[in-house]
């Protein structure tokens, strides 16, 4: 099924047990030794080593991925059978597999289209990404960087301050094409073991470095362009120039489809996650997935 690897029970540790009323009207298997050692039951109904096996050659997936799928699967089946909605004959794999499929198209999937997410979500994601929609002029910028911070020892601030003037010495008879001419040097043994460290981002009048950072960087407008050695509370910085990101001043009306677009896997999944724990709550559940490798027979927490 295609949502099912999707809709997988996060479960605690090997064995945890979840308690509810079993359904009324028995619908357990006969046993099936055959199908090897039980790794799992929801509700009454064991799920056998075989059973996963077979899940794995299906979904392409691990052991204990196949098993978490499984679980979802009975879990669906179980809530479709306490609310009377089908009495299946459990020895029908197609038949159980096809109404659970059925409960998911019509209880499930309404629920988690592209449509469905919530504005008022969207709204919270663009707030919390607000510096990708709304900013100045942005410098992609290889730094080299000697860090001090405030509360090194002044020997080692020192030592740092006097590194820092050394590699500016360097650089400045040494032509600077791009950015992986400042990451050769930060790899480089000799300045590695001092400290010098090489970081690529985008840098604005003042995010994320400070300001007196930020300054000099947005000054840089072209390959080749490297700043002076600028000192900050932080430590010492030399950046240079990579490219660059334009302005901009996004509305979320503007980005709101292409919020929906970006981040509608993540909130599907988180749903179904959500989905999946709530149909737990009225059911047991038992976990053994350290007895898929070693065969042995699952017993109850």
């Amino acid at each position: 099924m295609k949502l099912l690897p999707l809709l997988i029970l996060v479960l605690g540790s090997p064995g945890c047990a979840r308690w509810g009323q079993p359904p009324e009207t028995p619908w357990v298997p006969a046993p099936a030794p055959d199908l090897g050692s039980v790794v799992a039951r929801v509700g009454p109904v064991p799920i056998y080593a075989r059973e996963v096996e077979a899940q794995v050659a299906r979904s392409k997936s691990t052991p204990r991925e196949a098993l978490e799928e499984l679980i979802s699967l009975h879990l669906l089946a179980e809530e479709a059978h306490r609310e009377n909605r089908f009495r299946p004959d459990w020895f029908d794999t197609e038949l159980r597999s096809a109404l659970a499929e059925r409960l998911i198209e019509r209880d499930i999937w309404p629920q988690i289209q592209r449509d469905s997410v919530p504005d008022q979500d969207l709204q919270a994601i663009y707030q919390n990404s607000i510096h990708i929609f709304v900013h100045p002029r942005l410098v992609d910028a290889g730094f080299l960087i000697v860090y001090t911070g405030h509360r090194m020892k002044p020997e080692a601030s020192a030592q740092r301050q006097k590194t820092a003037r050394a590699l500016a010495a360097a650089l400045a008879s040494r032509h600077i094409a791009g950015p992986e001419d400042f990451e050769a040097i930060a790899k480089d043994a000799a300045w590695a073991a001092r400290d010098v460290v090489y970081q690529r981002l985008f840098q604005s009048p003042d995010q994320p470095f400070p300001p007196k950072v930020g300054a000099e960087v947005v000054k840089l407008k072209a390959p080749g362009d490297t700043t002076p050695l600028i000192e900050d509370v932080m430590g010492f910085f030399i950046a240079t120039y990579a490219g660059e990101q334009p302005a901009e001043n996004r509305s979320f009306a503007e980005v709101r489809d292409e919020l929906r677009q970006r981040y509608y896997d993540r909130w599907r999944v988180q749903r179904l996650e959500q989905l999946s724990k709530k149909l737990a709550e009225g059911h047991r559940v038992e976990s053994h997935p350290q007895l898929l490798k070693q065969g042995a027979p699952g017993r109850g927490s």
